[in-house]
Order: structure tokens, then sequence, then C-alpha cells
């Protein structure tokens, strides 16, 4: 395209030349009485020709649109000099040289704010992408979880909130691996982020791009799964996620074996903010735990709510319950 643009001009310049070297013939060597009554209008074309060169081809335009004035000057000059009689023809060359210098210092005045403006345009564009991939590995790092890989308490209270502000029915369902504290303590830390990091792996495949599963704490996770669903239909899945957590993994070069237990918030019914969800299905999961553990409990059906009252699902430092 740049190529196309600066043969263009080429041809402009060219072409403006040639007109203007013709006039300045047909007005000077070539004068007749006939064109003689039109001086003033081929003189008017002179100085159009020369607008024209400037306003085109910037730099070149205006020194070839220079050069020709000159030519026109020395001729005009000349013939009024053999003829002495001054005529307009004289001085018109040097007015046009004058008005054009002006446009062209115009017009390269234009161009220097234009690049300076396009320059800090580039500038603040470069910023703003500097500062957008920053704050993209900020909410990457705010919103995954660094040992397993899958969302963080953050994002996870985020979407509940999301889902509620949308009035979705959704079910909130929170997990927490019976004994994981035994592990720990008998193979290391090291087993049990292995272990973690297969049970989290494992959840998120049952998610796919369902649902939504975050590890919300230590051994536990969270899953939300959006839509209007039947007891039956919430259990059956549960039931599935159960049955994976039970099936033995080898972590470390060590076999475990584990169990994990259940709590289910429903929205609406069981509360209508993050905060509150949360901490019903904590309360349902302190249940299922206390009635055997590796099994399932709705909130709605805890006994006793107070009784397993934690701290506020917001606190991620603290823990919400003995680890068993």
């Amino acid at each position: 395209m740049n190529e196309k643009n600066k043969s263009l001009r080429i041809a402009g310049l060219v072409i403006c030349a040639v007109v203007y070297l013709v006039v300045a013939i047909i007005i000077g060597p070539l004068k007749t009485e006939a064109t003689e009554a039109y001086n003033g209008v081929f003189a008017q074309i002179q100085v159009l020709v020369s607008v024209i060169l400037v306003s085109t081809n910037y730099s070149k335009g205006y020194i070839a649109a220079c050069i020709l004035n000159a030519y026109s000057f020395v001729s005009s000059l000349t013939s009024a000099l053999k003829s002495h009689h001054m005529t307009p023809g004289v001085v018109i060359p040097i007015i046009t040289i004058i008005s054009i210098t002006v446009i062209y210092f115009n017009i390269r005045q234009n161009q220097q704010q234009k690049a300076e403006l396009s320059e800090q345009y580039e500038k603040i564009m470069d910023s703003n992408r500097i500062m957008q991939e920053k704050d993209e590995a900020l909410r990457a790092i705010l919103y995954t979880d660094r040992l397993t890989g899958l969302y963080s308490m953050q994002y996870f209270q985020e979407k509940i909130e999301e889902a509620v502000r949308l009035n979705m029915h959704f079910a909130m369902v929170y997990i927490d691996i019976d004994n994981f504290k035994t592990i720990n303590d008998t193979f290391g830390p090291k087993t049990g982020d292995a272990a973690l990091k297969i049970y989290a792996d494992r959840v998120k495949s049952f998610c796919g791009r369902k649902y939504i599963c975050a590890r919300v704490n230590g051994d536990e996770f969270g899953i939300l799964m959006a839509g209007e669903q039947t007891e039956a239909d919430i259990l059956n899945m549960v039931e599935q996620l159960r049955i994976m957590f039970s099936k033995q993994i080898t972590a470390q070069l060590t076999s475990l074996s584990v169990t994990a237990s259940f709590g289910i918030a429903l929205f609406p019914s069981d509360g209508n903010n993050a905060e509150t969800l949360l901490d019903n299905a904590i309360i349902a999961t302190y249940n299922a735990k206390a009635t055997g553990k590796d099994r399932a409990c709705f909130f709605a059906k805890t006994a006793n709510p107070s009784v397993y009252a934690p701290q506020s699902a917001y606190a991620p430092e603290s823990k919400y319950y003995p680890t068993e």
C-alpha cells in the first residue's frame, strides 16, 4: 500500500511539473497576443499547481515548486528586461514561493504534531497493555491454587455471589477428606501434597466444564453445581464423588486409601450469599463426619446446626474444625 502511494505521488509530481512548464512556456517564449489575454488565468494555474505539489509531495513537492517558480521568475524577468516593460508575471512567482513556503512549514508542523500524538498514543497503549498483563497475572495468582491448579477460595466465593445475583438455582457441595491429618503425620507433608494433587485432578476431571470446582482450604474442596436438580440427582452425583475418593491412589510410592465427607447447601433455601452458603455447607459436612463419615449430608437435614457452627468461611487462615 505504501509503495502504491509513493508511485502515485511521484506520478503526480511529474504531471504537475509538466503542466507548470507548459504554462510557463505558453506565457513566456511562446507568448502571443491571443495567449496574452489569458496571462492571469495561466498565472493562477501555476499557483494552483505549486500548491498541489506542496500538498501532495511535501518536501519533494516544495523543492520542485520552488525550482519551477524560480525558473518562471527568471523567464518573466528576462522577458521584461528585453521589452523594457514590467508585468505582474514577474512578481507572481515570488509571491507564490512565499505562499507555498508558509503552506509547507504549516504542513511540517502538523506532521510533527501528528507524529508526537501518535508516539504518545503508542506509549499509552503500551502502558495499558503492560498494566492489563500485570492485572491478568495477579488475577491468575489470586484465582488459582498453587498446589493443585484448581480455582482458589476467592474465585469460588465470587462465582457463588455471581450465581446468587443471577438468581440461579444451584447446589454447593463441600468436600472434606476424612482423617487426612494422619497421612501428613505418618508419611510426611510431601506425600500429603502429592495425594491432594491426585484428588484435585479427580475432582477437576469429574466436574469438567459443567461444574466449577475449587480447593477451598487444606484438604477441602468445593463444587458449584448450577441448575435445578432434585435431591436424588444431587445425591447421585455426590455418590460418584464418594466412590471416586474411596479408590486407592499411589502418592510418593505410597499406597493410600481415604474416604470423604460431603456437606450440601442449596440456593436459595439454605442462604442468600456466599458466606452463609459456605458456612452452612461446612455445618452439613460436620454433621456427616459426626454421623459416621464417608457420607453426604444436606444442611436442611442437619439435626442441630448450632452444634457444628463454624467460623466464617471468609477466614482462610483459620481451621473450620479439627481435621479428622
